[in-house]
């Protein structure tokens, strides 16, 4: 929030709460709090899941992994779905995937200008890509992804292994377009 400042005069941070959701990571609707989870929080299957998905070699154990994309990478996509909830946009007219894509970029370029952050993401981004070459496309052939997203969006958020593949495709997608805008041009545009 230091560095989005210009862009929002005035407005208070959120209060950020960490403890197990189902949801692990998402944002009151009135923006008034960003919801996380610890590692230790989670549920032994819940934990076990996300040791599933890294396969029988991981890159980096389960536990920093999830901490890399919660409690390190998620915490400035969350920051700028509370950016548009203070724009009254937190919904995004309905295309929740845009929105989603947007707050991905966000993170990006947040860890981009930070000491470090190319390489931290790169790694990360690594990881991600191993990760979803575990999991299972929710995608129906033929379908396209945004169109279906919008569609079984509650629907998607119900089950984490549909909803997560669709998070790290979308981490991957903002990724690749790492070096198409800064965090301050991101913060100040909606949707751009």
């Amino acid at each position: 929030m230091a560095r989005a400042r210009a862009t929002l005069p005035g407005v208070n941070v959120p209060m950020v709460v960490i403890a197990f959701t189902p949801q692990l990571s998402w944002i009151e609707e009135d923006g008034s709090a960003i919801h996380t989870v610890e590692w230790s929080q989670c549920p032994p299957g819940m934990q076990g899941f996300f040791a599933s998905l890294l396969g029988d070699t991981p890159a980096m154990p389960a536990a920093v992994f999830f901490r890399e994309v919660f409690n390190a990478f998620l915490v400035p996509h969350e920051m700028s779905h509370f950016v548009d909830a203070r724009r009254g946009n937190l919904k995004n007219g309905g295309d929740f995937y845009r929105g989603e894509v947007h707050a991905n970029r966000v993170a990006v370029a947040y860890w981009l200008g930070e000491e470090g952050g190319r390489e931290r993401m790169a790694r990360l981004m690594d990881v991600v890509e191993q990760a979803l070459a575990h999991m299972v496309s929710p995608v129906p052939a033929g379908t396209d992804k945004a169109v279906y997203f919008n569609d079984h969006y509650r629907s998607l958020l119900g089950d984490a292994s549909k909803y997560g593949w669709y998070q790290f495709r979308m981490f991957l997608d903002a990724w690749e377009k790492r070096d198409s805008d800064d965090f301050e041009a991101l913060v100040r545009t909606f949707l751009a």
